[in-house]
């Protein structure tokens, strides 16, 4: 009998080996599948019958190979959502140790708005001063390369940023919570933008000389200045930029922080080159060495206009209710005036010849525009001087005023036209587009009780996660001053492998969600 009952235990266990091997095998194969498959895959974990602390201890635990390229930057392409296929670059430091989380760095290149994408992206890479403090650091990069119609806020470069995060995610064993997005110029601009819709996957953002409406003006995103109480900013600009100078600049940070933005704001001397910013690296990689995410914030101050930006961290607005906002909603937003003179093109910065060969027309209305240039044609004369860099082109600006007319000279086709056109006249803009009224929320948790100060807030959801809430007791959640739920939140596991799919982010490995519609 002994025996018998020996030999039915090994084969117990072996039962339970393959059972735990088989939805083991099915949560990698999940990581490996598009989204059209994730349900079934799914289905048959739940299937397979594991529970969902194993579930949670396999992907915490989640084993993760060697990277054969270490110090090696490593050029791959992704297919986009546009069904355009781009480049991106990996870089994986020497000292990469695959059983030790490593953090992560976003670098976001400038001149997003190009009609081209960068022509070598490796020889960017390689004198890429962003790359090398990440390196230094042993840091993993990651470079995405945008263009027209995939900047970095629209809706197909904000996808590209984020599959190429979770393609990092499901190879490397990357620390969730020192995730960072770092950007110069248009790069800057884009680390606003996702501070105020998109700050999920990063604990702090680093804005060299970038604009804080440009997500909104240019991308038509709801940036909101309230949103940057959630994640803690890095921010230059220098006196002399020609784009976005400290003097013009200054307002709208001032206006942030008058909002709670937690931003370490710095004014440089230069222009608008990143070497003029490179003194800075050692200050900011110490300014994000001292910022890990907190990947549950016991206060959350959040606003949006839909649900499609409406999830900060463990608290999601899904609806928002029209009608008068509550007194304490107010709007921060700040009026500047546009007297740039800037004709609204993107030169070729490859190009080596005389003169400045157009690249691409920038977003919006402009001089350029209206004057009939072109991507492709060779500026080679500005009101009959001649132009054969774009030195040459900022000094005749010097003398032009907003309002004047001017005629550029360029080769077209092998031919010289002489185009005409007219600045427009100076005037004021809101950094912030304003279209449709949004929500806000102040939330907080405090042992299993949530509590929401909402304005507008029509349907929310709290996500749920055990080193948040005692799930043996009962979840009260309040809205403004009334209780809204009071009951036991049970772990789905369903839920958690779908949300883990969507984030690879093992460090908030929420277990449910709790809905909430309110009259």
């Amino acid at each position: 009998m002994r025996s018998l009952s020996l030999a039915l235990a090994l084969l117990v266990g072996v039962v339970v080996a393959v059972g735990a091997a088989e939805w083991e095998a099915q949560i990698e194969e999940l990581l490996r599948s598009d989204e059209s498959a994730r349900e079934e895959i799914i289905e048959r974990v739940i299937d397979a019958g594991p529970d969902w602390k194993e579930v949670t201890e396999y992907i915490a635990d989640r084993r993760y190979p060697a990277f054969p390229d270490a110090g090696v930057p490593v050029l791959r392409t992704t297919v986009c959502a546009d069904t355009v296929e781009r480049p991106w670059v990996l870089v994986v430091p020497e000292s990469y140790d695959s059983s030790k989380p490593t953090p992560l760095l976003m670098v976001l290149h400038g001149g997003v708005g190009r009609a081209t994408l960068i022509e070598d992206p490796l020889e960017y890479v390689s004198d890429n001063e962003l790359v090398d403090m990440a390196a230094e650091m042993g840091w993993i990069a990651v470079l995405p390369f945008g263009q027209a119609g995939a900047t970095w806020w629209d809706d197909v470069g904000m996808a590209n940023i984020r599959n190429l995060m979770r393609t990092a995610k499901t190879e490397l064993n990357v620390d969730d919570d020192r995730v960072w997005m770092i950007g110069f110029s248009d790069g800057a601009s884009a680390g606003f933008a996702h501070a105020m819709v998109a700050p999920n996957d990063y604990a702090a953002f680093v804005a060299l000389n970038g604009h804080i409406g440009v997500g909104s003006l240019d991308g038509y995103l709801p940036t909101v200045a309230p949103n940057t109480v959630n994640t803690p900013m890095y921010v230059t600009t220098t006196f002399d930029d020609g784009l976005y100078p400290s003097a013009r600049m200054r307002p709208t940070i001032e206006m942030a922080m008058r909002a709670g933005a937690d931003i370490l704001y710095r004014e440089l001397p230069g222009e608008h080159d990143s070497d003029d910013v490179a003194g800075d690296l050692p200050a900011i990689a110490r300014f994000l060495e001292r910022h890990p995410r907190d990947p549950f914030p016991s206060t959350i101050t959040w606003e949006t206009v839909s649900g499609e930006f409406g999830a900060c961290r463990w608290f999601a607005i899904d609806r928002v209710t029209p009608g008068k906002a509550a007194k304490w909603h107010r709007d921060h937003n700040v009026a500047m005036i546009d007297d740039r003179i800037t004709v609204g093109f993107y030169p070729n910065w490859d190009f080596e010849g005389r003169g400045i060969l157009v690249d691409g027309l920038s977003d919006g209305e402009s001089a350029a525009r209206s004057m009939g240039l072109k991507s492709g044609d060779l500026i080679v004369e500005a009101d009959g001087a001649p132009v054969d860099s774009l030195a040459a082109l900022d000094s005749w600006k010097e003398g032009i005023e907003r309002g004047d007319e001017f005629a550029l000279t360029v080769m077209r086709d092998g031919e010289r036209r002489t185009l005409s056109g007219r600045f427009p006249e100076a005037a004021n803009f809101f950094v912030f587009k304003r279209e449709a009224p949004s929500a806000r929320v102040d939330v907080r948790f405090l042992g299993n009780q949530v509590d929401v100060r909402s304005s507008r807030l029509g349907a929310f959801r709290v996500l749920v996660h055990p080193d948040m809430f005692r799930l043996d007791e009962n979840i009260v959640v309040g809205v403004n001053g009334q209780t809204v739920h009071d009951a036991i939140v049970r772990p789905d596991l369903s839920f958690m492998l779908r949300n883990f799919a969507e984030n690879r982010d093992r460090s908030t490995l929420y277990v449910a969600e709790l809905s909430v519609e309110l009259d």
